[in-house]
């Protein structure tokens, strides 16, 4: 197994921002998780379906942009092996997710929501 590379400042960025999103998803999957137990399943379903209708959007109109406007670099043909990202910066999703959940169970959720713009 390679040795890990340091943690720089682009990777505490990224560490950061990961949580952040990892704690709204965590809060996102409550807060369905809540709609589905108090009976409002149907609610639940159409949030999944038109996110998943809008994911699939994104991605045919991608694959339709880089068919009509391909992008004409090339890479290289003997790229140098990459050493694994930090430990941190892989666990960062995660732990946010986590982190979501534990202050949604306690309604602290909010708390996260009002801090952002």
């Amino acid at each position: 197994m390679s040795e890990r590379r340091k943690m720089g400042v682009a990777d505490w960025i990224n560490a950061a921002i990961n949580v952040v999103i990892g704690a709204l998803l965590g809060s996102l999957i409550y807060g369905l998780a809540q709609l589905v137990a108090g009976g409002s399943w149907l609610i639940a379903m159409i949030i999944l379906y038109l996110n998943a209708g809008l994911f699939f959007l994104i991605v045919l109109s991608d694959k339709l942009f880089d068919r009509f406007y391909p992008v004409r670099f090339r890479p290289a043909k003997n790229p140098k092996p990459q050493p694994p990202k930090p430990l941190l910066r892989v666990l960062s999703l995660p732990s946010g997710f986590v982190l979501g959940i534990v202050l949604a169970v306690p309604g602290l959720d909010r708390t996260i929501l009002d801090i952002l713009p």
